[in-house]
């Protein structure tokens, strides 16, 4: 059984087909209606023309002793079948059917009433030729006929005249059908890139002017987002409550567990009370790190309760939080900051920054060294933290940057959150997150680029 889903259709292709194949079925239905009346008008003109010298020759028909002839001088008779254009030919019967002038190799008319008169197609010689026959009231039958050319010439008149006007009015109404379907579909292009350019966690409902014909889709896909969005809620709000819930007895326990350690205790005892206060660490650290996560989440979308933030400042805050830490480790933790004004919230920046270096120090040995950087590269605010770690190979840098993943083989105790607020902090203000080798040697580089603002630089100029 074939489940494979359908192919995806194109509404401007569809709707195109048909009406480029309506002009065309309008335009052959025009050509066949106007060859047929230009047919008619053509043989309308000039069978009177072709009556005209059978009538003349049948008045000239004489018959005595020596029977049937035409009385007519060989220079009328000639001036009579005379044509610029066309071959004219003539033949004249008995009643009994004998030729008594002109070609004998014409065939004799289809019959018709004695005193009337016919017209008909028919071959003379390999060409097309259109005959008058006459019957007199003696029974004598004269044709007249001549070759299409005439004909076929006002034909083509006729047919150029009424279709090259349909055919240019037929390629500016394919033309003005381009152009409408696409202006017509600009409000689903619209639509298209609205979605396009939403961020993953941007749920709020679609505000375009969509029409009534697909005013249903977007009305239902705003309902799936705030189905999403209520979803989403809950998740963080229970995400944010545990975690809440969670530091309180964590920092009870493990100060508990301090207050033990300073004790005299036997060596077996403070060993087991030294991992339980390791164990009370760790989860402290996840409970402020899922704290950390869902305010990232649950942040506004980018661009709003912004304010204008110095990197620098938030560097050297950091500076003094983790130097203590940094000493005791024995790594060298570096700042080389440089003024870098950015609009960004007050609250996730510094989370940020916190990881970046926390993640540093977790995964640099003893004896190595932390730099943290802040400026502007052609006039492009950053961030960078930079250590002499074991670096990250180039197939795991995205990888590294999804909640609760760790590389195989990793030291260290951390729990795979620090890089995914990291990415959840950029991701809120429009920034760009890169991960690379510091040099040849290795250790890892994490860049944090912002968008230049216009009115923040001028602000600050």
């Amino acid at each position: 059984m074939n489940d494979a889903p359908p192919k995806p259709t194109s509404i401007r292709r569809r709707l195109l087909i048909f009406l480029i194949s309506s002009l065309l079925m309008m335009i052959c239905g025009t050509a066949v209606v106007t060859y047929s009346v230009a047919v008619r008008s053509a043989n309308d003109a000039y069978d009177r023309s072709l009556l005209d010298p059978a009538f003349d020759i049948a008045d000239n028909v004489s018959i005595d002793a020596g029977g049937a002839h035409v009385d007519l001088p060989q220079k009328a008779l000639e001036a009579l079948v005379y044509d610029q254009v066309d071959k004219v030919i003539f033949q004249v019967r008995s009643p009994a059917n004998a030729i008594i002038d002109g070609v004998a190799d014409l065939a004799p008319p289809p019959a018709f009433t004695s005193e009337q008169f016919v017209f008909f197609d028919t071959a003379y010689r390999g060409e097309k030729m259109r005959i008058a026959a006459l019957r007199t009231p003696s029974g004598l039958v004269v044709q007249v006929g001549e070759t299409l050319h005439k004909r076929n010439r006002l034909v083509g008149e006729i047919l150029a005249a009424e279709l090259v006007p349909a055919i240019l009015i037929a390629c500016a109404s394919i033309a003005l059908a381009w152009f409408g379907v696409g202006r017509g579909l600009l409000p689903i292009e619209d639509l298209r890139s609205e979605i396009l350019n939403r961020a993953p966690r941007d749920l709020r409902p679609l505000d375009v002017a969509a029409p009534k014909e697909i005013a249903p889709v977007v009305h239902a896909f705003n309902g799936l987002l705030e189905h999403l969005r209520d979803a989403n809620t809950l998740q963080q709000r229970f995400l944010a409550n545990a975690a809440h819930q969670l530091r309180t007895p964590l920092a009870g326990l493990q100060m508990h567990l301090e207050l033990l350690l300073r004790r005299e205790l036997s060596a077996e005892l403070r060993a087991e009370l030294a991992r339980m206060h390791g164990a009370t660490v760790r989860a402290s650290r996840l409970a402020n790190q899922l704290l950390a996560l869902a305010k990232a989440e649950s942040a506004p979308p980018q661009g709003q309760q912004f304010e204008i933030i110095d990197l620098r400042s938030i560097a050297d805050a950091a500076a003094r939080d983790w130097a203590a830490k940094a000493h005791a480790q024995q790594i060298d933790l570096g700042f080389a900051l440089e003024r870098a004004v950015i609009p960004g919230d007050p609250l996730l920046l510094p989370e940020m920054v916190d990881n970046l270096i926390d993640n540093a120090l977790r995964y640099t040995p003893a004896g190595g060294s932390v730099t943290v950087n802040t400026g502007c590269d052609d006039g492009v605010p950053f961030l960078s933290v930079e250590d002499t770690g074991p670096g990250i190979p180039a197939t795991e840098r995205s990888k590294v940057v999804e909640r609760f993943y760790r590389m195989a083989g990793t030291p260290g105790e951390g729990s795979g959150l620090g890089l995914a607020i990291v990415r959840e902090v950029v991701d809120r203000h429009g920034g760009i997150l890169e991960i690379d080798s510091c040099d040849e040697r290795g250790g890892t580089r994490i860049r944090v680029s912002f968008p230049r603002n216009r009115r923040v630089e001028a602000r600050v100029a």
